[in-house]
């Protein structure tokens, strides 16, 4: 899932293995054990329930590109 973020970007979760690409998620979950979830995975998981989701369907490469992408976010 992507997610848009307050701050205007959009972080990617997979619901899956409950996992996100921003920073709090990295800190307070992962780093300090503070937290089971960010606020972006809590949006998915509500979406999800109430049927609020956006599905799209994207080739192999649109889903390479929207990884690439964040990798070169993060660098």
């Amino acid at each position: 899932f992507q997610v848009l973020g307050s701050s205007g970007k959009l972080y990617t979760c997979y619901s899956s293995c409950h996992f996100c690409t921003c920073p709090a998620f990295g800190f307070t979950v992962l780093q300090k054990s503070e937290s089971l979830l960010c606020k972006h995975i809590l949006a998915v998981y509500l979406s999800q329930a109430l049927g609020a989701c956006q599905e799209l369907t994207v080739s192999e490469e649109q889903l390479t590109n929207i990884l690439l992408a964040e990798e070169e976010d993060e660098g």
